[in-house]
């Protein structure tokens, strides 16, 4: 009995020392494993805190640099166009040297809820700002501007005029031609002019070109209503009068005029390019207008843009505009005419004159036959053009 206690001793003691080792081993890989894990955890607070403390001296700095005061003695004007999206303000940044990396700031401006949130208009910014703070100040007010003097150039079609405004920042190019695009029928010059598929913009030829001083806030809408007041003013009684002595429609006087606008380069050919045109008018014999700018007019709308001289191949274009093929008028006005040019249309000089061309300093030369045209053309050196 006792020595069947001893062995079984013996044999649990034996058992003990074999069972043992194997049990050391899993405790030390659980703690080796727990201490990886306890490495990684410290690892990432680390980074964490390194990531916040930055984020943190980045969103602080950035907010005092937003808030210092600038003027335009001290800051740089930076013109955010409407409609401009992130890429767009990151690009023109790079550009004028505010940053590096158009990339980290497109990511920063999406991470930090900035997208969406910018401004059109002018502001105050250094080149010595962080990401942050040009955010900031991009998303804020931008300057006032009480009054901007708004140029509207005359001899420019109404898609050159709209680009030339949205380049400078003035206006929403979209916008402004969508809404060219509508008709304005409380307007009695513009009661009878319709949308039509020769004709995109109804108000082509009647936003009147000048300088224009808007008031702080105004809308695409305001500074369409406004141009058309001021052809509403300068287009009087005796001007109505006058094209129903002429058996013209307004439409028909301001399409006149826009050819007008476009042919003379000199006050004084006003009137006598208009006898030129009011002759073939009223003419069976040579019922063309043949006029170059209604070329130029018809390939900036097909996307071709305007070309220094109008060549013989360039005549066969096939568009409603080509006045080298279709008879009369063309379906509209190409261009934005100045009073000048208006007066022209309804009081032309009195002529016989049915060709005219231009010599390379814009001196026009008239002609009362076809072989006096080609005569001169040759002695200018301004024929055979192919």
């Amino acid at each position: 009995m006792q020595k069947s206690d001893t062995l079984k001793k013996s044999v649990d003691k034996d058992g003990l020392k074999a069972v043992k080792p194997k049990k050391r081993k899993r405790v030390k890989k659980k703690r080796y494993l727990f201490l990886k894990f306890l490495i990684l955890v410290l690892i990432c607070v680390v980074v964490f805190m390194t990531c916040a403390l930055y984020g943190y001296r980045f969103i602080m700095e950035g907010t005092a640099q937003a808030d210092v005061y600038l003027t335009e003695e001290t800051g740089i004007v930076f013109k955010v166009p409407y409609g401009s999206r992130t890429i767009n303000i990151a690009e023109e940044l790079k550009e004028q040297g505010f940053i590096k990396d158009t990339r980290i700031y497109r990511i920063l401006s999406k991470i930090l809820g900035f997208d969406n949130a910018y401004k059109a208009g002018r502001f105050l910014i250094t080149k010595d700002m962080n990401y942050y703070a040009l955010m900031v100040r991009l998303t804020g007010e931008p300057l006032r501007n009480p009054t901007q003097d708004i140029r509207i150039p005359e001899g420019k079609t109404l898609l050159e005029t709209a680009k030339i405004l949205a380049d400078q920042g003035y206006i929403d190019e979209t916008k402004f031609l969508k809404l060219c695009e509508k008709t304005y029928s409380a307007y009695p010059f513009l009661k009878d002019v319709q949308k039509t598929d020769a004709r995109k913009y109804p108000l082509e030829g009647y936003l009147y070109p000048d300088t224009y001083k808007m008031d702080e806030g105004w809308t695409e809408e305001d500074l369409i209503e406004r141009l058309l007041n001021e052809f509403n003013r300068v287009f009087t009684k005796e001007y109505y009068d006058r094209a129903e002595e002429l058996g013209m429609t307004v439409d028909e006087v301001i399409t006149l005029a826009s050819l007008i606008e476009m042919e003379a380069k000199y006050p004084t050919d006003f009137k006598k390019i208009s006898s030129v045109f009011h002759n073939r008018l009223n003419s069976t014999d040579l019922p063309k207008l043949q006029s170059d700018a209604t070329i130029q007019y018809a390939r900036v709308y097909e996307g071709l843009g305007r070309i220094s001289s109008v060549l013989n191949k360039d005549l066969e274009i096939d568009h409603p505009y080509n006045t080298y093929k279709i008879e009369g008028l063309p379906p509209g006005p190409i261009c934005s005419p100045r009073k000048e040019s208006i007066e022209a249309a309804l009081y032309p000089e009195k002529t016989n004159y049915y060709y005219f061309f231009a010599t390379t300093d814009g001196t026009n030369i008239y002609n009362e036959t076809l072989e006096g045209h080609i005569r001169d053309q040759q002695k200018y050196g301004v024929s055979g053009q192919d």
